[in-house]
């Protein structure tokens, strides 16, 4: 048990700080209201979550390295786009009807991956190693599928007379379920090798110089879903001091989506960082734009679905500025992957996108 504790320190701190919460703060009886107990309960339950995707980082790595790419990075991307649905439908369901919510939720979600992760990645990456190379085949299939999944989910709807959106949903759930787990065939068989990047010398792999105590497979499979579990459930209550502090200092209500979106994108953040500064710019690319496709293709049929079966409406077309974002995002994104090489310049305009996304939330 020691050295359970000893090995899972991130976990069971998550797991100690949530039994602490769940016993201990009674949040109807309005302990948080003030905006010091909120600071105070943020910097507290954020510092816990932060600390937990650690421990997910090493779990991730481990599996990487057993079952190699993209399975590892597979397992991490489907946990978490798991939870995020979870988390976005446990939103929906708290608090008054809001149609809008799950929408803006994934769009910050998107922003975070493709320009603040992408741009961080690549930025930090490029000072260090100046150039960093990948296999191009999988960026192809990657903003393919992007492109045609942001067509469907976001743009039509956006044209569409309003009469038809029934049976429109219908159409994007099934569209987007078949679509992806085509995708997951051809990414796990047949074009596997899209997915991982080869040189003449060594085959790039984020687990190859993997050095820390590894145990069986279904250990790290059972530890990386059971704390991005804790880490989503701490966010949910780490959303409770967002909204009052929203409310108390009248900010815009996408402020504490994006916050909320930044944690739970916190674990695969953490992993694809590592993996640029190991000069492993393949995984981060999978990471980062197979958890843009798997937050829509999965986030949106799953939240639609039960849109559909409790009677509640979801609007699924952008604003104008969102879509400006969007386009412009895929735009760039298209150049910066054209060459199959990767530099410090390209991920700082990624990252001046999703700054300017920020900014725009405020004005």
């Amino acid at each position: 048990m020691l050295n359970f504790i000893k090995n899972e320190l991130s976990t069971c701190i998550a797991l100690v700080a949530l039994i602490v919460i769940f016993l201990f703060i009674d949040f109807e009886s309005g302990v948080l209201h003030s905006t010091s107990a909120s600071v105070i309960f943020f910097l507290i339950v954020i510092s816990v979550i932060l600390y937990a995707a650690i421990g997910v980082v090493h779990h991730a790595e481990a599996l990487a390295h057993l079952y190699g790419e993209p399975y590892g990075t597979l397992i991490l991307t489907l946990s978490a786009v798991t939870v995020e649905i979870i988390m976005v439908l446990a939103m929906i369901f708290h608090g008054d009807p809001d149609p809008t919510l799950a929408r803006d939720t994934v769009f910050s979600t998107l922003m975070i991956l493709v320009n603040g992760l992408v741009g961080i990645s690549l930025f930090l990456g490029g000072l260090k190693f100046r150039e960093q190379k990948y296999n191009f085949k999988s960026t192809n299939s990657y903003l393919t599928l992007i492109i045609l999944m942001f067509s469907l989910g976001f743009f039509f709807p956006s044209i569409m007379n309003p009469a038809g959106m029934g049976k429109y949903h219908i159409f994007i759930i099934v569209t987007f379920l078949v679509v992806y787990f085509f995708f997951l065939r051809l990414q796990t068989k047949e074009h596997s090798y899209f997915f991982s990047y080869t040189t003449e010398d060594k085959l790039v792999n984020p687990g190859h110089e993997f050095k820390k105590q590894m145990r069986g497979k279904g250990y790290h499979v059972a530890l990386l879903v059971g704390t991005i579990t804790l880490v989503s459930v701490l966010a949910h209550y780490l959303s409770i001091a967002v909204d009052n502090l929203s409310d108390v200092n009248n900010l815009p209500s996408e402020f504490g989506a994006i916050i909320i979106a930044i944690v739970i994108v916190s674990p695969e953040g953490l992993t694809a960082i590592r993996a640029a500064l190991k000069n492993d710019m393949q995984r981060t690319i999978n990471i980062s734009l197979g958890s843009t496709i798997s937050t829509v293709a999965l986030t949106i049929p799953a939240v639609l679905t039960v849109c559909i079966l409790t009677g509640r409406e979801m609007a699924l077309g952008l604003t104008p500025t969102q879509s400006i974002l969007i386009v412009t995002s895929i735009f760039v994104s298209m150049i910066t992957t054209k060459s199959g090489e990767t530099n410090a310049l390209q991920g700082f305009v990624h990252f001046v996108l999703f700054v300017t996304y920020l900014v725009l939330i405020f004005i």
